[in-house]
C-alpha cells in the first residue's frame, strides 16, 4: 500500500485513530529529542493493537452471522415496496422480478481490494468490517495488518472476485494488479507483502490465437494526480490481461438499494425524513424510466446548461433528436415517465426508488451515455440487478463506439430504435410506443401516429384481430383496394385523427369506398377496416402488399397531400409498376400540384380519372359514384380478358420489363456510406428484422457496411420512374484511393429532380439539386461539388427501392 522504495511500503507521518476520528502528526526531528516522540508512538501503537483485536473479534461474529443468512438483501425504508419476506410473490408469477441477492455490492465480511488513503490511487487487499449507510463509507481491516487508512469510500474498493465478461468493455474502469511490495515493519507493526492494485481503463479487447479474450488498457491516474509511479514494474500501459486480472468497483445503485432502514430519527432525523419524502414523491407504479445523458440534449446545449458542452456544430444540433422531447411526447401519449438529470444524493435515492417501481427501462444510447458513470450504472442496475425489460434507443451524433462498452455488451444482439434525426422522429416515436405496448400489454397509449395514416393519430392497439381504429378487422380477400391520404378525409378530421384536412365532405375517400362497395356489391380493402394494428411496422407493409396483390383493381384517391405522402406514392407505384394492376384515379382535395410530379406522370400514362373536387352535394356524388363504378368494372373486365386491348396491357409491355427495385444478394448497388455520400458495392446479405443490407464495398473499405434499404439502390438504369419530385442517386465528383483502405472511385449523392426536358436529339434530360447539405452534416468540400446538377440522363441516375418491393422480393 505505497512504498518509499521499489520493495517496501513507505513510512508515514500521519496516523488515523478510528475510535475518535482525530488525526495526530508524528514528525521526525533531526536535531530534537526523539525519545519522547518514540514513547508517544509506542503508546499509540499499543492503543491501535487493542482496537484491532476488538475489531477482528467483530469480524468473526459478523462472518458467523452472514453464514447463517440465506438472503443478504436489506432494503431501505421508503425506497422499497418489498416486504419482510423478501419479495413474496403476489399475482402472476411471470411478473415477479428476480433480483440478484448482492450483485456487486460489498458487505461486511467480504474480501476486497481497496484504495489506501495514505498513498493515493494504490489499492491493496482487505476485509470489510462495517458499512456506514449515511456516509456510504466502509471500515476495513487490511490483510497486511496496516492500521492506517481504514475508512474507504464505496467507489474506492471492489469485491475481490473475478467480474463477468459483460461487466468489462472498452472504456470500463477496472482495478488491475501491477507490481508487488515486500513484507516490512513500520511503527512496530509487521506488514506482510502482496500485490499492488491500480485503477485503469480498458482501451482494447481482442482474442489471442487460442481464442482467449485479452484486454489492453492504461492507468487512469498519474503523477499529477498524486499517484506514486516509481515502484518496481510500473508501466503506464497494461497489455494482454485476462478477465481474471481485474476487479470491479460496486454500483452505487446496488448499494443504495440494499442498505438497511438507516439511522434512528434521534441520531440522523434529516436523512430519514429525506428517504420518506422521496418515497412519497414517487408513484407506486411507473410505466417507463427514460435514461439519457444530458450532453445529448440539444436544448441543454443551446441553453448553456453545461460547463463544457460538446463541440457540435449548430447545424448538427438542429437535426438531432432531443431525449427531453422523447420524454414529453411519451407523456402526451399517456405514458407514465420518470427521468432524472440531477446528480445529488437525493436524486440517486429517487432513481433507486423509481427503478424498483418501473415496468420498462428506456436507454438513450450514445458514446456520451456509455462514458457517463451515472448513466452506465443506471443501465447496469436496471438490466442486471432489477432484470427490467430494456428498450434501447440510439441518439446523439451517430457514432456507435458505445457498442464495444459494457452498455453494448449487455444488449448485444438486441434491436435498437434509431432516432437518427428529426426527419424520422415521428415514425420512431410510433415504433417506441409499440415496443412499450408489447412489454406492458395493459397500458393505454393515445395519440399515436400510425405509419399507414400519414398525419393521423389514434389510440394504440396491439391485440390480434384489432384494427388501427380499435375495431375488429374485416378478413378475407377484397376485389378493390382503396389508396388515399387521411388528410383528405372529412371523417378523419371529425374523429380528430388528423388536425386538418383538404377537400370536402362529399369527396371523402372513406365515404366513396362505402358508396362504391354498396353500388357494386363487392368487397373493398381500406386501412381503417382491414389493417391489423398488431402487425404494423414492416408487417403493415406486408399487409398492404398482400392486399394489392390479391385485389382486381386499385382505386387511388389523388391529391397534393397524396403526392406528398411517401406511403401513398409507394402504394400507387407498387400497384402500377411492380404488380401491373388496373388502376382508377379519383381526384380529391384541392389544387393540382400533384400533376407536376411522379403521380402526374403515372396518371398521364392512360389511367382513367374521375374528378370529385367540385362535388358539393349528395346528389352530385351519386352521379360520380356511378362513373367511378363503371370505370372499375371496365378495368376488372379488361384485366381478366386477354383478348381485349387496354392501357393496362400497354403499361405492362411498354419498354423493357419492369424489375422489382429491391436489391438481392449478389446484386451490384450504389449504397450510402456516411455523411450522405454514396459509393459502389455488392450486396452480401439482408436482415428482414431491421430492413438493412450488409454490403462489400468495391474499393474494399471495411467500414459502414450495414445500411437501411432506403439508402441502397440497384446499379441499373431506371425505366420510366423519374419525374419532378423524384428522389434519386446521382453522380458528382470522384475520390482517390488510400493506402490499405480503398482504391478510389466515383462519388454518388442523393438528389431531388426539379426539372425535366427533351433535348434536340429527343433525349430526356433531368436537372435537380442535392437533398442534403452542410446542415445535414454532408461533406461538401470535395472536388467537383456543385449544389445542383443539370442535363443528366437516366444512365447517370439510380433509384432506391420502396418498402413493399423489399417485403415481397423474397430476399
Amino acid at each position: 500500500m505505497g512504498s518509499s522504495s521499489s520493495t517496501t511500503k513507505p513510512k508515514v507521518n500521519v496516523v488515523r485513530f478510528p475510535s475518535d476520528g482525530s488525526m495526530k502528526s508524528l514528525t521526525w526531528s533531526e536535531d530534537g529529542d526523539q525519545e519522547l516522540e518514540l514513547e508517544v508512538q509506542a503508546k499509540e501503537i499499543e492503543k491501535l493493537k487493542k482496537e484491532n483485536k476488538q475489531l477482528l473479534e467483530e469480524v468473526v461474529k459478523l462472518k458467523k452471522k452472514i453464514d447463517q443468512l440465506t438472503l443478504g438483501v436489506e432494503v431501505t425504508e421508503g425506497l422499497d415496496s418489498l416486504n419482510q419476506e423478501h419479495a413474496k410473490p403476489v399475482g402472476d408469477k411471470n411478473n415477479i422480478k428476480h433480483i440478484e441477492v448482492n450483485g456487486n455490492r460489498p458487505v461486511a465480511g467480504d474480501h476486497v481490494v481497496a484504495m489506501w488513503g495514505q498513498s493515493k490511487w494504490q489499492y491493496f487487499t482487505a476485509t470489510i468490517i462495517s458499512f456506514n449507510p449515511n456516509s456510504l463509507k466502509y471500515t476495513i481491516e487490511w490483510d497486511d495488518q496496516d492500521p492506517t487508512g481504514r475508512v474507504i469510500d464505496y467507489f474506492n474498493l471492489a469485491i475481490d472476485k473475478v467480474p463477468s465478461n459483460d461487466q468489462v468493455g472498452v472504456g470500463s474502469k477496472v482495478l488491475f494488479h501491477q507490481g508487488k511490495y515486500k513484507q516490512s515493519e513500520v511503527h512496530g507493526v509487521t506488514r506482510s507483502g502482496g500485490l499492488r492494485w491500480h485503477q485503469g481503463e480498458i482501451e482494447r479487447i481482442y482474442k489471442d490465437q487460442d481464442g482467449n479474450t485479452l484486454y489492453d488498457g492504461h492507468h487512469t491516474r498519474g503523477e499529477k494526480d498524486g499517484k506514486w509511479v516509481t515502484f518496481k514494474d510500473y508501466s503506464f500501459q497494461f497489455i494482454g490481461y485476462s478477465i481474471e486480472d481485474f476487479r470491479m468497483p460496486p454500483n452505487v445503485f446496488d448499494i443504495l438499494s440494499s442498505i438497511d432502514s438507516g439511522p434512528t430519527a434521534q441520531s440522523k432525523p434529516a436523512k430519514t425524513q429525506v428517504k420518506k419524502k422521496v418515497a412519497n414523491q414517487i408513484e407506486d407504479s411507473i410505466d417507463v424510466f427514460v435514461s439519457y445523458a444530458k450532453i445529448n440534449c440539444p436544448s441543454a446545449i443551446q441553453n448553456n446548461e453545461m460547463d463544457q458542452p460538446p463541440s457540435y456544430r449548430e447545424a448538427v444540433l438542429d437535426i438531432m433528436v432531443d431525449p427531453r422531447n422523447i420524454v414529453e411526447q411519451l407523456k402526451k401519449m399517456g405514458v407514465s415517465v420518470f427521468t432524472m438529470e440531477e446528480e445529488t444524493d437525493n436524486s440517486l435515492l429517487e432513481i433507486v426508488g423509481a427503478l424498483k417501481r418501473v415496468k420498462v427501462f428506456i436507454a438513450c444510447l450514445s458514446d456520451e451515455y456509455a462514458s457517463n458513470d451515472r448513466c452506465r450504472m443506471e443501465f447496469q442496475y436496471a438490466k442486471k440487478t432489477m432484470k427490467l425489460p430494456v428498450i434501447p434507443l440510439v441518439v446523439g451524433s451517430g457514432s456507435f463506439e458505445w457498442q464495444m462498452t459494457v452498455v453494448g455488451l449487455l444488449i448485444a444482439g438486441e434491436l435498437y430504435i434509431h432516432f437518427q434525426n428529426k426527419e424520422v422522429e415521428s415514425y420512431k416515436m410510433t415504433e417506441l410506443a409499440r415496443s412499450i405496448k408489447s412489454k406492458i400489454p395493459g397500458i393505454k397509449i393515445k395519440d399515436v401516429s400510425h405509419p399507414a395514416t400519414g398525419a393521423g393519430v389514434m389510440d394504440l392497439y396491439s391485440e390480434q384481430g384489432v384494427g388501427v381504429t380499435g375495431k375488429p378487422v374485416i378478413s378475407g380477400t377484397a376485389d378493390i383496394f382503396f389508396s388515399y391520404c387521411w388528410n383528405n378525409s372529412h371523417d378523419a378530421h371529425q374523429k380528430k385523427q388528423v388536425s386538418s384536412y383538404q377537400g370536402g365532405e362529399w369527396s371523402d375517400p372513406r365515404l366513396i369506398v362505402k358508396k362504391i362497395s354498396e353500388e357494386l356489391g363487392i368487397a373493398s380493402w381500406i386501412d381503417v377496416e382491414r389493417l391489423e394494428s398488431a402487425n404494423e411496422g414492416m408487417g403493415m407493409f406486408d399487409q398492404i402488399a398482400t392486399a394489392l396483390k390479391e385485389c382486381k383493381v386499385a382505386v387511388v384517391c389523388i391529391s397534393t397531400e397524396y403526392a406528398n405522402s411517401d406511403n401513398c406514392r409507394m402504394e400507387i407505384q407498387f400497384a402500377v409498376k411492380s404488380l401491373k394492376k388496373p388502376v382508377v384515379a379519383v381526384i380529391v382535395g384541392t389544387g393540382d400540384d400533384w400533376k407536376e410530379g411522379v403521380i402526374g406522370n403515372i396518371v398521364d400514362e392512360g389511367i382513367p380519372t374521375v374528378d370529385l373536387q367540385s362535388v358539393t352535394s349528395a346528389g352530385e356524388l351519386e352521379v360520380k359514384i356511378l362513373e367511378i363504378s363503371k370505370a372499375i368494372q371496365d378495368r376488372i373486365s379488361l384485366s381478366t380478358n386477354p383478348s381485349m386491348t387496354s392501357q393496362n396491357q400497354v403499361l405492362a409491355t411498354k419498354g423493357s420489363p419492369e424489375r422489382n427495385r429491391a436489391p438481392k444478394c449478389g446484386d451490384h448497388v450504389i449504397c450510402l456510406h456516411q455523411n450522405w455520400a454514396y459509393y459502389k458495392a455488392t450486396v452480401e446479405s439482408f436482415d428482414h428484422s431491421t430492413m438493412t443490407y450488409t454490403v462489400n464495398w468495391d474499393d474494399n473499405d471495411p467500414s459502414e457496411r450495414v445500411q437501411s434499404y432506403k439508402d441502397v439502390a440497384l446499379d441499373i438504369e431506371p425505366v420510366d420512374d423519374i419525374a419532378v419530385g423524384s428522389i434519386v442517386v446521382f453522380q458528382q465528383g470522384s475520390y482517390a484511393g488510400t493506402e490499405g483502405n480503398n482504391e478510389g472511385g466515383v462519388r454518388y449523392h442523393q438528389g431531388i429532380i426539379t426539372g425535366v426536358h427533351i433535348d434536340e436529339e429527343g433525349v430526356k434530360r433531368f436537372s435537380g439539386k442535392h437533398t442534403k447539405g452542410v446542415s445535414d452534416d454532408k461533406w461538401v468540400t470535395y472536388s467537383g461539388y456543385n449544389p445542383t446538377f443539370e442535363g443528366v440522363t437516366t444512365t447517370e441516375l439510380r433509384l432506391s427501392p420502396n418498402a413493399m418491393d423489399v417485403v415481397v422480393s423474397g430476399l
